[in-house]
């Protein structure tokens, strides 16, 4: 899709009137941007084979040449976007750019109130390891008090742009910019591993307050130009951060490592436009923001995307985002969200039908792939999850073994399951369903959870039952429920 059509979707999806949308495909050729190519994906080599197989029986059986397919009701796929459109995670990789180049746009006198956005008043005291090899534990509160002072102090240098700057040798050697990105990429660490997902997944997202959301896009667009080139930015590694041991701060000195390196693989490309080269439409439902997402399609040429649904944020008069998550668009859109997202703002376009494919990599995506009666076909990228995602990763494993196709699958009422391995280490697919994380030199297979899940289905469970055994998420409305 051409630019021009891409944002004319976007902005529908944006949009609080979205359910008034009449569906463009009954008026309009939606793809005719999208170059028609052969059935089968270009790109078979790099997938694992039996996911390569299981994608193009979808196409074949689900696709606009099948006898069954329907042009007024058309399949859909739904995609997550970090860490399976994407690898790795763009939203994170961006936080390395902001602080990098202290890319905000906050007043000195928000940022403490901008950090507090969200947390509980009983997790302010929560404490997390510091990482500095002196075993210590360190309040959230101290920490967050340390960086809205630190910020402070860079705002008032002149360091801190909307647009951010290179860092000079000046701002590097300072201990006020080192111990500003400690806390803050600590932060993201400490809050995502000792609260609930609903306080962490935005709360990221409240670092672009002050910002209009195209100059959101614009930062996030040359990050991912940035770090998605081998020439520039792109890395394939582990960084870290730490905090000066000679400044006096509250919480002290801190080290928190990060990963670097995003890309959308070819392979993920060819399945975009040969899904929509056959008649499936496709969309993207991510926990990261959406200026970031769209900025990402974009960035990263990915063809024919009918829409987006991800985190927003209210704005302000001035159209300028403030620390508060939009919530009369929708949900957010993570875990449980996901799903109520589909609910109100894809599915109507569809005549209330959900996706036929779902595509995800972990617990935020599990509902969405698990809940819906319509779904055909679940792709799974596999990083040993030990949360929910580990639960599919075993289903995969079992239908694989059984030598169970789409066919068989779906008449017994069931999805089939398709577990796909990469290499983190050199940002690519390989035919394989096992995964070499990122900084690892051995694969990574099945979590101790999906060879339980596994186990329990060679002794006769549904699947049904092993998903409402095995799974956390108490929120989670059952197989095939919606």
């Amino acid at each position: 899709m051409n630019k021009k059509g891409w944002k004319k979707y976007v902005g529908i999806v944006c949009a609080a009137s979205i359910l008034s949308w009449a569906p463009a495909f009954t008026a309009v050729n939606v793809h005719a941007q999208v170059p028609t190519i052969t059935q089968s994906m270009q790109y078979q080599p790099s997938w694992e084979s039996n996911v390569n197989k299981g994608i193009n029986d979808f196409i074949a059986m689900y696709g606009d040449k099948s006898p069954n397919y329907a042009n007024t009701v058309k399949p859909y796929a739904v995609f997550d976007f970090d860490n399976t459109t994407a690898m790795l995670d763009i939203e994170e990789q961006l936080a390395i750019w902001q602080l990098d180049r202290l890319a905000f746009a906050i007043s000195p006198d928000n940022m403490k109130n901008v950090l507090l956005t969200g947390i509980p008043k009983d997790k302010l005291n929560a404490v997390y390891g510091a990482d500095d090899g002196s075993g210590k534990e360190v309040k959230i509160l101290d920490a967050i008090t340390d960086a809205a002072n630190d910020y402070k102090v860079l705002y008032e240098k002149g360091w801190v742009t909307t647009k951010g700057m290179q860092p000079t040798a000046e701002m590097k050697a300072s201990p006020e910019y080192q111990d500003f990105k400690a806390k803050m990429r600590w932060l993201y660490t400490a809050i995502g591993d000792t609260m609930d997902s609903s306080v962490s997944y935005p709360w990221v997202t409240y670092w672009f307050t002050g910002m209009t959301p195209s100059e959101v896009y614009n930062l996030a667009k040359e990050s991912h130009l940035y770090y998605g080139d081998q020439t520039k930015g792109q890395t394939w590694s582990k960084g870290s951060y730490s905090s000066p041991k000679n400044l006096s701060t509250k919480a002290g000195p801190v080290t928190v490592s990060y990963k670097n390196g995003i890309t959308v693989t070819p392979q993920m490309v060819e399945l975009y436009r040969s899904l929509n080269a056959n008649g499936i439409d496709t969309w993207v439902n991510s926990a990261s923001h959406l200026d970031v997402v769209k900025a990402a399609v974009d960035a990263f040429n990915i063809p024919g995307v009918d829409g987006i649904v991800a985190m927003t944020n209210k704005l302000d008069k001035a159209g300028r985002y403030i620390n508060e998550y939009n919530y009369d668009l929708h949900d957010q859109t993570q875990g449980k969200g996901k799903s109520t997202t589909i609910n109100k703002v894809i599915a109507p376009l569809y005549q209330g039908h959900g996706p036929a494919l779902a595509a995800m990599d972990s617990q935020g995506d599990f509902n969405f792939a698990t809940e819906f009666k319509d779904t055909k076909i679940v792709l799974i990228f596999n990083r040993q999850r030990k949360d929910d995602a580990a639960i599919v990763a075993g289903i995969a494993e079992y239908q694989k073994k059984h030598h169970i196709d789409l066919a068989a699958a779906n008449k017994n009422g069931d999805s089939l399951f398709l577990l796909q391995g990469r290499n983190e280490n050199n940002g690519t697919y390989w035919d394989s369903d096992q995964t070499l994380l990122l900084g690892k030199k051995d694969t990574a297979y099945l979590s101790p959870k999906a060879l339980k899940v596994e186990h329990e289905l060679n002794l006769g469970k549904s699947i049904s039952d092993v998903i409402q055994d095995n799974k956390k998420d108490k929120e989670h409305t059952g197989y095939k429920t919606r």
